[in-house]
């Protein structure tokens, strides 16, 4: 098993982290269909133009990339702006992914992918730093 040493000399076993980080990304996956089943219901059963649903949907990525960071950085008492990064990037490969095989990345203009990238990585960074922080 290797391990990852970080300068505290705390050592973190790596299938711990990753199921961590596997565990986070589910978590979040889990709110981010919650977002997108209340977006569809509000535009359904209301007047609510197509705008208000994608809205809920960005906000829900926003919160889903914040729980996944902050879920991740809980296997270190350290650095937890780059264990969340690293939890957010993993729910942004995953967007990118699930979006490829349902085909809908192509409905979406690359900087409006870059701008979702942006936000999963700054949302997942800053609650990476609050999980740790908030631990002590």
């Amino acid at each position: 098993m290797s391990k990852y040493k970080s300068k505290s000399k705390q050592e973190i076993e790596m299938p711990q982290a990753v199921l961590a980080m596997l565990k986070a990304n589910v978590m979040a996956y889990v709110v981010t269909a919650i977002f997108i089943l209340l977006g569809s219901i509000i535009l359904t059963y209301t007047n609510a133009s197509a705008a208000v649903e994608n809205w809920i949907v960005f906000i829900g990525i926003i919160v889903s990339a914040f729980l996944a960071g902050f879920d991740t950085a809980k296997v270190n008492t350290r650095n937890g702006y780059k264990w969340g990064a690293i939890g957010g990037s993993l729910y942004f490969i995953l967007f990118l992914v699930f979006g490829t095989l349902i085909n809908r990345l192509k409905a979406l203009a690359p900087s409006m992918v870059f701008m979702i990238a942006l936000v999963v990585l700054v949302s997942s960074t800053v609650a990476g730093m609050i999980s740790v922080n908030y631990e002590k």
